[in-house]
Parts: C-alpha cells; structure tokens; sequence
C-alpha cells in the first residue's frame, strides 16, 4: 500500500467548511451536546519502545461514553514531531500513559502530542458549556493526549479553543501548538524582544543566531523576529539543493543563512563578516540551538557580553562542549527551553499566547511549515505498513512535515 496524500485544496475546503450547528440544549436541567455515546476510535499505538518503523501499529478500541467535564473530539490532523520519535523510542522525557482500557491483551501507548481536532460533543456540567460548544476547533492544551488517533474524549481543561476569527486551515491549525509557541517563547522570555507593552526598550538593534535554522521551530523564530525588527543569521546543514533552501528561507525575512561549513571556514572570515551584519549600532544577544556540537560553541563566542545561549534540542546528539573563558571574561548565561516544563506553569499566558499567534498565522504574517498529509485507511497491518514508510522518512531527515489524517470508514 502506497502512501495516500490529501491535496492541500481539499484540506482547505474542509477548513472552510461550516460548522455544524449546536443543538439546542434545556437549561432546566443537565443535558446532552452533539455525540456521547460509545463509538469506535482508530489510533496509532505501541506496546514497547523501540525503533518507530517497527513497532508502531493500528488499534481499533471502544471509546466509553462520555462523562461530565469530558469533550468527544474528531482529530483532523496529527503532526508528526521529531520529539515523537524520541517518545517511541523511549528516550524523551515526557512519555504518553500506558493504557489497560482499550481491549488490547497488552498495555498500549496511543501516540501523538500535537494536531488539531473537532469537537463532536459533552455533556453539560456547568461550565464545559460555558467554554465550547460542538463544532469548535481546538488544540491540545496538555502534553500527550493521543493526537494519532480518529476520536478521543478529553477533559476540557486540557484543550485550547480556537478564536473563529482566526480563519485557519487545517494544516495551519495542525502545527499551530508546539513550534510557534516554542519560538515566541525564546524570544520573550531570555533576551525579551518581543515588542509588546511593558517590555523593555533596547537601545540598539537586536540580533540572534540559531542552528537549525529550517526547522520548525527555526522558520517560526525568523518569522517573529522579522516582524518585531530583530535581525537573524541563521545556520543549516549543507546539502545538493542548498541554494534553493537559502532562497526560501531569505524570502521567509531571514537576513542571513550560512551551511554550518561556511560558519566554521577560516577562510571565510565569517566572524569579522558577522561582525560587520550586526554592527556597531546592534548587538547579538540570544544564540538558540537545537544542534550541539562546535557550531554552538561558535555561535555562543559571537555573542555580546552578558548574551544567552538558549538550547532547546541536540539533533547531532553531541555533548555541548563551552570553553570557561566564556563564561569569565563574557559573562555568557546558558539555559535551556522546554514547552511543556513553561505551560505546566503559565495556562493562562499560554491561552493568550495562542490566540496571538492564531492572528499572526490568520494574516499571513506567520506561515505554516511546509506539510505534507498522510492518510490511514484500510486494514491495520496496512496502515501499519504506512507507519513504517512514514517513521523511516521521518528518521532520515526526507521530505515535509507530516500531518496524520484517519480517513473515515463507511458504515
């Protein structure tokens, strides 16, 4: 079974879909909203941890039927992260529940941290309907709720509605709740440039420099940091289309982009040219790596005195090596960024956060990652088979971003 790809016009046509109406409800006494009976959920599950190509599987289990505080979704699309290679093979941190009620002999994981879904109904309790109602479109609000599957029931206190102001795609929608967030977070919170109200004027221009530059997160930090007057020089691996990848990220406002060899040659010269980029009216002050290895180590000595180094990933899985003299003489402050360590703490920023991102991605000033859908249908060692082709492109590095859409069964 070859990969089946949903065109982006049809996704965009089921974006733009009306919602279903809400059914009228009694306010004399607690009743029902859209669907809450048991249904049938497909997902993408494991039962160990190992290599993703492997041992992921299709599961077919009974959704009980919902209970007060409790939303029924639909998952239009589950976004495939590098971070959920690392959840499958047992290497990251925060890890989905293993579950004993989905009427598997074994205990399963359901996969997935981030997607966008329907909601499909509730029960009122007195406040769920106060903060939803059926054909809303939500984010995930908690970490590993099990986006990689068809339907779910959720607490609504785990969710993130979207503003219907913000006419967003589904595949706008689908990577709205990690990346960006991640950026605007490393752009706020350590060397605060995000321009809002309140924060700290600085008297020179400002620059950063980060690793990964084409990543996610990398095209999210470019984008925000051109439209709040921060200037970026940006770094990626060398490869044969490199200067189609330059192109488009210069188009995306980045103002420069070096391979990690040309940032290393000596016989660039590249730290008096970035010198000259930055100059004597800005100043470079928040390095954000994701990478590891001596590219760090160099980005972190261009920094001015006091300057941060953020890290948030190490793809190259190598230790980061920093020489004390930085930390003496530069006075170099090293940190590093989780998401979900920063929302544990701030629900409501994140909440606001969202909404001004959502605007951002609205009115184009924040574009969406190339994608690429990838639809689950037919028996499940034939959706298995796709998981693999799918798990082993991921791994390697190849192709877009992956968003997982269930394509329904026909009764």
């Amino acid at each position: 079974m070859s990969l089946a790809r949903v065109p982006r016009g049809q996704l965009s046509s089921l974006a733009s879909a009306p919602k279903p109406a809400r059914r009228l409800l009694s306010s004399s006494a607690r009743s029902l909203a859209g669907f809450t009976c048991s249904v049938e959920s497909r997902a993408v599950v494991f039962a160990e941890h190992g290599d993703p190509a492997k041992v992921l599987k299709a599961h077919r289990y009974r959704l009980s039927k919902l209970t007060p505080g409790e939303v029924r979704l639909r998952y239009e699309l589950g976004a495939v992260n590098p971070a959920d290679i690392n959840v499958i093979q047992g290497v990251y941190p925060s890890k989905p529940k293993v579950r004993n009620d989905l009427g598997a002999p074994e205990p399963l994981s359901i996969m997935g941290n981030e997607g966008v879904a329907t909601v499909e109904g509730f029960v009122e309790d007195g406040e769920v309907e106060n903060k939803l109602k059926v054909g809303d479109r939500v984010v995930m609000g908690a970490p590993q709720l099990g986006t990689w599957q068809s339907r779910a029931n959720i607490p609504f206190t785990s969710l993130i509605p979207l503003p219907s102001s913000a006419h967003l795609s589904l595949r706008q929608a689908g990577t709205l709740a990690i990346n960006p967030p991640t950026a605007w977070r490393m752009l706020t919170d350590f060397v605060p440039l995000n321009p809002v109200e309140g924060a700290p004027k600085h008297d020179k221009k400002q620059w950063v420099i980060q690793n990964g530059a084409n990543s996610a997160v990398g095209v999210a930090v470019i984008q925000l940091a051109k439209a709040w007057g921060v200037g970026t020089i940006n770094l990626v691996r060398s490869r044969p289309s490199i200067d189609k990848l330059k192109e488009s990220l210069h188009a995306l406002g980045a103002d420069h982009v070096l391979t990690y060899d040309e940032f290393l040659s000596r016989d660039n010269n590249t730290r008096a040219h970035i010198k000259e980029w930055v100059g004597k009216d800005g100043e470079l002050s928040l390095a954000l790596n994701c990478v590891g290895g001596k590219e760090t180590a160099e980005m972190a000595k261009l920094l001015k005195v006091g300057g941060q180094l953020v890290t948030y990933g190490g793809m190259a899985k190598q230790a980061l090596a920093l020489p004390p003299s930085l930390f003496i003489f530069k006075k170099l402050v090293s940190t590093g960024f989780w998401l979900s360590n920063w929302t544990q703490t701030h629900p409501a920023e994140r909440a606001t956060m969202m909404q001004r991102i959502a605007a951002l991605v609205s009115d184009g000033t924040l574009r969406e990652p190339e994608t690429e859908v990838v639809e689950l249908a037919g028996a499940d060692d034939e959706v298995a088979k796709v998981l693999g082709e799918v798990m082993t492109r991921v791994q390697e590095g190849r192709g877009k971003k992956v968003l997982l859409h269930w394509k329904e069964e026909q009764a």
